[in-house]
């Protein structure tokens, strides 16, 4: 009985534990956006930006809205990776949401290891407050493609 009991607590604390926003084999459908680069903005990581196809149309010609839904997806690369060929040490994620809260989107730090890190963290939705203004912001997305 025992051991059931700890399989179920380990069962309810798993399933608290929001799953990634975008699905395993996004690069098949994913195209990418924004080739590999440095981003002062993401712990000096080299980075590659991809849209779901949903995202794609409304991130390239910033005359469209994002649909509820929608994936914005970053592959972050180690600092010295330039071509960013070597392992993804982390996806950062938007998801576009029904709910002005948060910018209108769901925001994701995902571990290749460990899944979900956080979710919704401020440090992400403070920093694209401002992407809305000026030339090379678009409803939360920092830069033009």
């Amino acid at each position: 009985m025992r051991g059931h009991v700890v399989a179920l607590v380990l069962a309810a604390a798993c399933s608290d534990t929001p799953e990634p926003e975008f699905p395993t084999d996004y690069a098949a459908t994913y195209t990418e956006v924004r080739g590999c680069r440095s981003s002062s903005d993401h712990d000096l990581h080299q980075i590659r930006v991809l849209a779901d196809p949903a995202a794609l149309d409304p991130y390239r010609t910033r005359t469209s809205a994002f649909p509820v839904g929608a994936v914005v997806l970053k592959e972050e690369f180690d600092f010295a990776d330039t071509l960013c060929a070597g392992p993804i040490l982390v996806w950062t994620v938007m998801k576009k949401t029904r709910s002005a809260a948060n910018l209108g989107w769901t925001w994701q730090y995902v571990e290749p290891a460990s899944g979900v890190g956080t979710q919704n963290e401020r440090r992400c939705i403070n920093c694209h407050t401002t992407c809305g203004v000026g030339p090379d912001g678009y409803d939360g997305t920092c830069t033009m493609p």
